[in-house]
């Protein structure tokens, strides 16, 4: 769906002078005025919507806006009239929006959109069928001309350049948005920072509460089975007691690998084995306890 702007301004009065009818020029000074008029209120107008936030607020004042889009150099080259009525002072034409854009406005724009995740700038442009060459961007207009009947104004019309004004629109509301965003950035990662590090917080006192549950339940094992280790008759320690060592050093093989299958962090990590040390404890005091029946 095509897209029309209307816009009329001053044209120089010589170039409309004389008796009836004046017919315009596609290539003349007055329409590449109107037209590269056009051209910056619709940038701004894309920018200055692209710069509003949901709540209404706005990111860049409308003068701040007007003043960075005056900052692009617009040209229309290689003009040529595709229709004309000799009876009409219409005049239909095409050629090329050449836009210079200072390479620092499309650095401030990269960066913005990559600390929001989007595409890049050439990518951008790319898919608004713009075509961009160092600082330079082009892209092919259709336009019409038109003098008032008093022959002291221009009336032009751009029709289908609507994307590329949004495109370009983009590129200058990113780059005045640089500062905004990387503030929220900054804002949000250091949130994040200190979400984390609470929640480290938490994690480690979790951890160490839960290493100190599992200490004292383990001692409170080896209390069990030291003390009924003492009380076996001596000639039943003496039979066993190179059982219970192989035993002792089994058990400890296995807590370690078996540890190491929950956690390679410290806490949790010595917790499992500590646990594991104590369920196999408590098994061994069966089986001494079965001993003495």
């Amino acid at each position: 769906m095509k897209s029309a702007t209307i816009l009329p301004v001053l044209a120089i009065g010589a170039l409309l002078s004389g008796c009836g009818a004046a017919a315009t020029d596609c290539a003349s000074q007055a329409s590449r005025d109107v037209i590269t008029s056009i051209v910056r209120e619709q940038v701004e107008k894309a920018a200055e919507a692209g710069l509003a936030a949901e709540d209404g607020t706005k990111l860049a004042s409308a003068s701040k806006i007007r003043a960075t889009v005056a900052e692009l150099k617009v040209l229309i080259e290689d003009i040529r009239t595709t229709k004309k009525d000799p009876d009409s002072t219409k005049r239909f034409c095409a050629g090329t929006a050449r836009v210079v854009v200072p390479l620092s406005m499309i650095q401030d724009a990269d960066q913005t959109r990559k600390l929001l995740d989007m595409s890049t700038v050439d990518n951008l442009l790319e898919q608004a069928g713009l075509k961009r060459s160092a600082d330079s961007v082009t892209f092919d207009l259709e336009f019409s001309v038109q003098p008032t009947d008093k022959r002291d104004k221009i009336y032009g019309e751009v029709e289908g350049a609507a994307p590329m004004f949004t495109a370009l629109g983009e590129v200058v509301g990113a780059h005045l948005a640089r500062r905004e965003i990387e503030g929220a950035s900054q804002a949000q990662a250091a949130e994040m920072a200190a979400a984390e590090a609470e929640t480290a917080k938490q994690t480690e006192a979790a951890q160490k509460a839960d290493l100190d549950l599992a200490t004292a339940e383990n001692k409170l094992a080896n209390q069990q089975i030291n003390t009924l280790w003492k009380n076996l008759p001596e000639a039943a320690r003496s039979q066993l007691l190179e059982l219970q060592r192989a035993w002792v050093r089994k058990k400890t093989a296995d807590c370690n690998i078996e540890a190491s299958g929950v956690s390679t962090e410290a806490m949790p990590k010595e917790a499992a084995r500590l646990r594991c040390d104590t369920r196999l404890t408590m098994e061994r005091i069966s089986e001494l306890q079965s001993l003495m029946e």
